[in-house]
Parts: structure tokens; sequence; C-alpha cells
């Protein structure tokens, strides 16, 4: 069961004639935009979120795909360089930031005014709103705050994410679990170690469809304004400004709806 439920996460992502590689001693991963460029600009992820990043071996070499890398290689471009991805734990990705280890970070991140302190962000370049994924069985048990908020109810949440903060906000009775990797709270949730697993709707989508034991809750939570940002060091305004136009032309003119929905389809395209 472990194997089959990390495995149906992983797909094939076409990426349009950029090549890509791994140094997978230092999980760095780059993909080539032009062979002209001879400067990287460096992104920090968290590579276990799909559809915004997750792992994949592609002939016999592993790279990370998802909807943030496709943005990613745009904000590249933009700036004539090619482009380098430092996979990490959730909970470095804004020290890495700060220390200059890497230019800037996307990894499904809500802009909070917490982290608005450590870093400046971009606009929200996708909205989704936060769930609470259950077994499939307890979909009924599990249909309201009161029903998850009680000291026998076990819930998960990635640890250093936001919906850790709502784990302790919404469910502060409930014994809570914050992990590191979201697969990992999956598998829990599947073999009853939690009951509950905080996530973003489409990360959420995506289990479910690959998998009939889990379900979508019909409790409400969080922010149903929020959404994803692009992270990078505080005051650097010249980035910032670039990667803000980025993002601009892609809403605009539509690009990220299709690159979101590709990345969404692909990973729901999965199921077994």
């Amino acid at each position: 069961m472990f194997k089959k439920t990390l495995g149906i996460i992983l797909a094939t992502l076409a990426v349009a004639a950029l090549a890509a590689c791994a140094d997978t001693a230092s999980n760095v991963y780059t993909y080539v935009i032009d062979e002209a460029y001879d400067e990287y600009v460096v992104m920090g992820t968290s590579a276990d979120y799909p559809p915004y990043e997750w792992p994949l071996e592609v002939d016999g070499k592993t790279t990370i795909v998802g909807l943030d890398i496709e943005i990613a290689k745009h904000i590249a471009a933009a700036l004539g360089k090619n482009l380098k991805v430092v996979n990490k734990g959730f909970d470095f990705l804004l020290e890495d930031l700060e220390a200059g280890k890497v230019d800037f970070v996307m990894a499904g991140m809500t802009p909070t005014e917490e982290r608005a302190l450590r870093v400046d962000f971009s606009p929200v370049y996708y909205e989704s709103i936060q769930v609470v994924l259950v077994r499939n069985a307890d979909l009924a048990a599990y249909a309201s705050v009161e029903a998850v908020n009680v000291a026998t109810v076990k819930v998960g949440a990635q640890l250093g994410a936001i919906q850790q903060e709502l784990a302790d906000a919404t469910f502060p009775l409930a014994q809570r679990q914050f992990i590191q990797q979201v697969p990992d709270l999956v598998i829990r949730l599947i073999d009853g170690q939690l009951d509950a697993v905080i996530m973003e709707k489409a990360v959420a989508d995506g289990y479910v469809a690959n998998n009939p034991e889990l379900a979508i809750s019909s409790i409400a939570i969080g922010d149903p304004d929020g959404g994803s940002a692009v992270a990078v060091q505080k005051g650097d305004a010249e980035l910032l400004a670039a990667i803000n136009a980025v993002i601009a032309d892609l809403l605009s003119d539509g690009t990220i709806s299709t690159i979101v929905a590709d990345a969404i389809a692909l990973n729901e395209s999965t199921a077994e």
C-alpha cells in the first residue's frame, strides 16, 4: 500500500524542450531554458505537494515537475537565466531564502502576515481554499469542526506550513501531528494513524482522485481568499518587480490557468 500510494502521485509532465537533470546528492535540479544562458536563478521548493511540485523519474533520471516549476521557468526566461531548483523541507525554505542560499521560493506558499515580516511576496498567482482530508468511511463522522476537535481525534498537517497554524487554531483539543512531507501524512491517514489531514483543495483533489479510500470533509477552514505567492528576500525590489511582471503577464493572457489545469489534470490522471 505504501508503494502504491506514493507511486500514484507521480506522473509525466512534458517540459516543452526544456532539459532537466539532477544532482541527487545535493537535491539540486537544473533546467536549461536556453543553451546561450550562462547564469542560473535559484528557486527553493519542497517537492511533496502535487500539483504544485513533485518528483518524477524520467529516462532513469529524477526531476521535479508541477505548476510552480513551469511558472518558475517563465521567471527564469524573463531574467535571461537558466533555472536551478533546490528541494528542501518546507520549514527550511524561508531560512534558506533569508540566508541567500536561494533567490526565490515557490512551494504553494501562502503570504501570511507573519511570513511577510521576514520576506517579500509577489501577488497571489493561484487561489486555493484549505480543506480537511479524511478517510471516505469517516466522511459522515467528521463533517464539522466540533466532531474533529476532540481529544480522541488525530489531526495532521505539514510542518511549518499554514496548515499547521490552522490545525492549532481550529482543532486545539485534538491530537495534532506535524510532519515535513505531505505524502507521509496521507499514508498515515490511510493507515489509521491519523484521522484527518489539512491541505489545499488542489492537492487534496489529486489524492481523492487517486485513492477511493479518501474524501474531502464538508468542514470550512481557513481563509477562502487565500492562495500561493512567490517569496523573495526582504528588500529585493528588482527581482520582485521582475517576478511581478511575469505573473501579471501569465495571469492576463491565461497562461497560468493553462499551467494549473494541465498540472491538476495530469496528477488526477494517474489514478489506477
